[in-house]
């Protein structure tokens, strides 16, 4: 790792499986606590794992986040594999709905607090990708592992919880709105997709996302 480009890719690898880590861990928290509320369908059976495999999705998972690392994003996005959950066995789906795709969102959030903790109080706090960062000195290579799955957490946690089309914060919203207008948003839901991926692309959402960057890396300190 003593050259540039090896370092480059090292890090646009753990900034990677961070990403991977963090989707995976909501996309599983989404299909536990359906399966835990009554949801038996074979599609939510198989996303209840944290084996990553099946939550891949080739442009939100692969082709996407792989973009905005060659870009430099200072923040890896994408998505994970999409899959409906079947309400019909919900005792009350309304505040179901609320609890399960809350509970995807929290677990990213709940891993980027327990990474504050870890950096906080082992004294190390956020270790930031450099291409002078010494591999050799075991406590910085773990700090920068602990900081990416963080950031990454908190990032996608940030991600999830937008209006968009297939994140939780859509589904929450449709699931709460009346028939009419969640029809109708379902209706526009192509042309919000594009809208809103075009705003994070363009960077306007980026002070969205900054915010909860600024709090993590004030929180290891």
């Amino acid at each position: 790792m003593g050259s540039i480009s090896e370092t480059t890719i090292a890090f646009g690898l753990l900034r990677y499986l961070g990403f991977l880590i963090a989707i995976t861990m909501c996309q599983a928290g989404v299909a536990i606590m359906a399966k835990r509320k009554g949801d038996n369908s074979i599609q939510t059976q198989q996303m209840a794992t944290l084996n990553p495999l099946p939550h891949i999705d080739i442009l939100g998972t692969v082709i996407f986040p792989i973009i905005t690392i060659l870009l430099n994003s200072p923040v890896v996005f994408g998505w994970p594999k999409q899959f409906d959950i079947d309400r019909r066995s919900f005792r009350n789906p309304r505040k179901d709905i609320n609890i399960v795709y809350s509970f995807g969102v929290g677990i990213n959030f709940a891993i980027a607090f327990l990474c504050i903790l870890i950096l906080r109080f082992s004294g190390i706090g956020a270790v930031m990708p450099t291409p002078t960062l010494d591999f050799t000195k075991p406590e910085l290579l773990s700090g920068l592992i602990v900081t990416l799955i963080g950031i990454s957490n908190i990032t996608i946690g940030a991600l999830f919880l937008l209006p968009l089309p297939g994140m939780a914060g859509w589904n929450i919203l449709i699931n709460n709105l009346s028939y009419n207008k969640a029809k109708f948003l379902n209706e526009k839901a192509t042309i919000i997709s594009i809208v809103g991926l075009l705003l994070i692309v363009s960077g306007v959402l980026t002070f969205y996302f900054r915010i909860f960057l600024f709090l993590f890396l004030f929180g290891t300190y």
